[in-house]
C-alpha cells in the first residue's frame, strides 16, 4: 500500500508544460503576388515536361549519386536514429545482470573477520536477475523532449530536400548553359567565316586601289574578334560539361560523349503560380525547415520547464543470489526489490531557471530566423518572377528582330542572284542576320536560366520523400 499514493500520481501524465507549439504570422507572406501571374498549381518536376531525356537522366543521376545530397541523407538517418533513441528512453528500461565475484574483508576493519571462528574473511559471491525502471512523465518533459527530436528529424529532411533543390536546379541549368554555348558557338564560327570573307573582299579591293587601308584594317580586325570569340566558347562548354559530371557524381569525362553533340535548348512548360504566396512559399525546404527548427525549439522550452518539478520513477529488480552457483536455482536464492523513488532537485532551480531563459531565446532566435526565411523567400521569389517576365519580353523582341534579320537576308540574297548587289552586300547581311541570331539565341538561354531560377524560387524542382 506504500505505492499507492504514486500510482494514483499516474493520471497526472497527461499534463504536459511549456508552450504548445502556433506557427507565427509574418507580414507578406499571406498576400498576393505583386507580378501579374496566372492562377493554378507549381509544377514540382517540369523537367519531365521539357521532353529532353537526356535531362532527365542527368537530374535523375544526380539526384541519387550527388555528393552533397548522399551527405544530407547520411544527416537525414542521424537525425531519425536520434529521435528513434529519444522515444525508446521514454518507456520502461529494463536490463539483464549478471556478475561473480570474489571479495576479502580487512581483517583489520569495522568488523574483525580474522578473529571470528568459521567466518571467512574471503567470499564469493554470485547474481543474476532483471532490474527495471520507469520515470513517470507527469509534467511531459519526456514529450516534449520526443516532440523537439521528431522536428529535428523533420528539419534534417526538409534540408535534403533543399539540398536535392539546389542540385536539380543547378543541373538544369549547367545543361541549359551548355545548351545555349554550343548554340552560340554554331553561330560565331558562322559569323567568323563571314567576317573572313568579307575582310578577304575588302582586301582584294584595297590591293586594287578600290578601298582605303581603313576599311582594310577595320574587315581584318573584325574578321580576327569573330575568330577569338571561339576558344573561349569552347572552354565554357568544356567546363559545362565538367560541371554536370561532378553534380552527377562522375568523374570529368563521363558524360563527354553524349554532351559533346549539340541540342537544341529545352523549352519550358508553361508556369502557373498560386495566387496567394503563402501556398508556395511553404512548400520551400528552407522555409519548411525553418519552422521545423522553430517547432523543436519551442518543446525544448518545455522540456527545460519540466526539470522544476518533481521527477517520480517506479524501480524494481528480481533475481537470484547464492554464494555457491549450485545454489542459484533454489527459491531461498530469491531476491527482488520493488517500489516508488523520487527526485527533485529543489537546490538548482536557479541553474533550471537559467536554462529554461536560455531555451526561450532559442525559440526567439528561431523564431526570426523563421521570418528571415520567409521574408527572403518572398524576395526571391518576386525578384525570379520579375526576371522571369522580363527575359521573356526581351525575348520575345529579339526573336522578332532575329526574323526581321533573317528576312533581310533571303532578300540580299535574291538581289545577289539577280546581280542587284555585290557579294560584299551579301556577306554584310549574313553578318547582321549571324549578330541577330546569336542575340536571340542568347535571350533563349536567358529565359531557360530564369525559369530554372524561378522553379527553384518556388519550391519546385524536387519530390517529397
Amino acid at each position: 500500500m506504500r505505492t499507492l499514493p504514486f500510482l494514483l500520481l499516474l493520471p497526472l501524465a497527461a499534463c504536459t508544460v511549456g508552450p504548445d507549439y502556433q506557427r507565427p504570422v509574418v507580414t507578406g507572406d499571406t498576400g498576393n503576388w505583386i507580378g501579374a501571374v496566372p492562377v493554378g498549381q507549381v509544377d514540382l518536376e517540369p523537367w519531365r515536361r521539357m521532353n529532353d531525356p537526356l535531362l532527365i537522366e542527368l537530374i535523375e543521376t544526380g539526384a541519387t549519386a550527388n555528393l552533397d545530397i548522399r551527405q544530407a541523407e547520411a544527416r537525414l538517418r542521424e537525425a531519425r536514429a536520434g529521435r528513434d533513441a529519444v522515444r525508446g528512453g521514454t518507456g520502461p528500461q529494463v536490463n539483464a545482470t549478471a556478475s561473480a565475484t570474489t571479495n576479502r574483508l580487512s581483517e583489520n576493519g569495522q568488523l574483525p573477520v580474522g578473529k571470528i571462528p568459521g567466518l571467512s574473511p574471503e567470499l564469493d559471491l554470485f547474481d543474476a536477475g532483471f532490474d527495471a525502471s520507469w520515470e513517470i512523465d507527469l509534467w511531459g518533459g519526456q514529450r516534449r523532449a520526443v516532440e523537439a527530436a521528431g522536428r529535428r528529424a523533420q528539419a534534417a529532411e526538409m534540408q535534403r530536400n533543399e539540398v536535392r533543390l539546389q542540385v536539380v536546379a543547378e543541373i538544369a541549368r549547367t545543361y541549359g548553359e551548355l545548351r545555349g554555348a554550343q548554340a552560340q558557338l554554331a553561330i560565331v564560327r558562322s559569323d567568323a567565316e563571314a567576317q573572313r570573307a568579307i575582310a578577304r573582299l575588302i582586301r582584294q579591293r584595297y590591293q586594287s586601289g578600290e578601298a582605303a587601308r581603313l576599311d582594310d584594317a577595320r574587315a581584318d580586325a573584325t574578321a580576327r574578334s569573330a575568330e577569338a570569340a571561339i576558344p573561349g566558347i569552347e572552354a565554357d562548354i568544356r567546363a559545362a560539361t565538367y560541371r554536370l559530371a561532378l553534380l552527377t557524381g562522375r568523374p570529368p569525362e563521363a558524360w563527354l560523349d553524349r554532351l559533346s553533340a549539340p541540342a537544341p535548348l529545352p523549352v519550358p512548360p508553361e508556369l502557373r503560380v498560386d495566387s496567394v504566396r503563402s501556398d508556395v512559399l511553404r512548400r520551400r525546404p528552407d522555409i519548411a525547415a525553418a519552422e521545423a527548427k522553430l517547432a523543436a525549439a519551442t518543446s525544448d522550452v518545455g522540456t527545460e520547464t519540466a526539470n522544476l518539478f518533481p521527477r517520480f520513477s517506479l524501480l524494481g529488480s528480481i533475481g537470484q543470489q547464492a554464494r555457491e552457483p549450485g545454489d542459484l536455482v533454489s527459491l531461498d536464492s530469491t531476491r527482488f526489490q520493488f517500489g516508488p523513488s523520487l527526485r527533485w532537485p529543489i537546490f538548482s532551480m536557479g541553474r533550471i531557471r537559467a536554462q529554461i531563459r536560455g531555451a526561450e531565446a532559442r525559440a526567439d532566435s528561431a523564431a526570426i530566423d523563421y521570418e528571415r526565411a520567409v521574408l527572403a523567400a518572398l524576395s526571391d521569389s518576386e525578384t525570379a518572377l520579375n526576371r522571369y517576365a522580363a527575359a521573356q519580353l526581351a525575348s520575345g523582341e529579339l526573336e522578332a528582330a532575329r526574323a526581321q534579320a533573317a528576312t533581310a537576308l533571303d532578300l540580299s540574297r535574291q538581289r545577289f542572284r539577280a546581280g542587284e548587289d555585290d557579294r560584299l552586300t551579301l556577306l554584310d547581311a549574313q553578318s547582321r542576320f549571324n549578330a541577330a541570331d546569336r542575340a536571340a539565341s542568347d535571350a533563349r538561354t536567358r529565359t531557360f536560366l530564369s525559369y530554372i531560377a524561378l522553379v527553384k524560387a518556388l519550391g519546385g524542382g524536387w519530390t517529397a520523400g
